[in-house]
């Protein structure tokens, strides 16, 4: 570091150190997440792609409209919120044109509230003009199409695939017997057997065991899986779960995809040994599972 250096890193620890958070902004980021409703701000991400959102609907789809902090990218495609009408305590932007639909696995942490009033005016609110008007400034237009890949990117989240549902026919169709499906993973029979008759998916470690004998690649058949339940989805998803799927993720080495996959598959292939339930709790089935696994109790 130079000595030119030393004041300006002075004044930026300065200036760090002078900001304060809100105390109902700290105990939300920290404490547990509630249902998803409307008005709610989050902060979306997977992978490395990181955006603050408030939800504008909980129908079917979760569906959101980006936040950001960059006043000076402001046009006639953001809405302005006032800093204490929403959970930080800054002035905010709100990008009317890029509203999506988001699944609600890519919620991870809850900051809080906006004002009734303005969640109201942003659902009341038109468009906008679209974010390629030339008339907008280059900078501008740039900083919206960054928004816009990271909205896109978000929306277009889906960790369960859609599975084709044909692992039992590439099965009956290989030189392997139930026995060897069994022998291979070293699990049970009855297991191998809801395997063979497509009863329940494969995780990633189980298809790269079998992916000899099948003559397949691990993306072949991960991708003739069936697909989760829809309920058992929608309570994995749940963002009070996020914390917990990370976890696991760290605890493997792997990523975030992969951590739902595994626990989507194990939770159903316990349920699927199962006989006589006409109706399966997946919460409990999730609390379970995760008490194992991550030593939760």
């Amino acid at each position: 570091m130079t000595r030119d250096d030393a004041p300006r890193r002075s004044r930026l620890e300065d200036a760090a150190a002078s900001v304060a958070i809100p105390e109902d902004l700290h105990a939300a980021w920290t404490g547990v997440a509630p249902e998803l409703s409307v008005g709610q701000v989050w902060r979306a991400r997977w992978h490395d792609r990181v955006q603050l959102v408030v939800i504008l609907s909980t129908d079917q789809r979760t569906t959101v409209l980006p936040l950001s902090f960059d006043l000076d990218y402001a046009d006639t495609n953001s809405a302005s919120i006032a800093a204490e009408a929403g959970p930080f305590g800054l002035p905010t932007l709100a990008w009317r044109t890029l509203k999506r639909g988001v699944p609600n696995a890519v919620l991870d942490r809850f900051a809080g509230w906006l004002e009734s009033e303005v969640t109201a005016a942003l659902l009341a609110a038109e468009p906008g003009q679209g974010g390629d008007d030339r008339a907008t400034p280059h900078p501008v237009r740039v900083y919206q199409a960054l928004i816009e890949d990271t909205m896109d990117e978000l929306s277009a989240v889906r960790w369960h695939g859609d599975g084709s549902g044909e692992l039992s026919t590439m099965l009956q169709n290989s030189d392997l017997r139930i026995q060897d499906v069994a022998d291979t993973l070293g699990t049970t029979p009855q297991k191998a057997l809801a395997i063979w008759r497509g009863q329940i998916p494969l995780t990633n470690e189980e298809a790269r065991k079998l992916a000899p004998g099948l003559g397949e690649p691990v993306e072949t058949i991960l991708a003739a899986n069936p697909t989760p339940p829809s309920k058992l989805i929608d309570c994995l998803e749940n963002p009070r779960r996020h914390h917990q799927v990370l976890a696991y993720a760290a605890q493997r080495g792997g990523d975030v995809a992969t951590a739902y996959r595994d626990l989507s598959h194990q939770t159903w292939a316990l349920a699927a040994r199962q006989t006589g339930q006409k109706a399966t709790n997946w919460d409990r089935r999730l609390d379970t599972l995760f008490a194992a696994v991550l030593d939760e109790h």
